[in-house]
């Protein structure tokens, strides 16, 4: 009986822990997002966050699609930079 309260406790712990973990996550990546430059936060929010095409990225920002296509490549490389740091 003991065994699967214990149990159902140590998943609660893990769960706990794992959604603490995810907010502490998207915490960091929104402070480095804060710090990318205009152009490539705008690209990326517009492509990687909200799912669009780079042709409509393009078209929202008033920019060339090869553009966006840069923009966004630069966000994810200075991203990944800025998170690397924050470990």
């Amino acid at each position: 009986m003991t065994d699967g309260l214990d149990d159902a406790s140590l998943l609660a712990d893990v769960g706990s822990r794992r959604l603490a973990q995810s907010a502490i996550d998207r915490i960091d990546l929104e402070r480095a997002l804060a710090e990318l430059p205009e152009g490539c936060r705008a690209a990326f929010v517009l492509h990687d966050v909200e799912g669009l095409e780079h042709r409509e990225v393009s078209e929202v920002l008033g920019i060339a699609e090869g553009t966006s296509k840069s923009q966004v490549h630069k966000a994810r490389l200075r991203l990944r930079g800025l998170l690397r740091q924050r470990l």
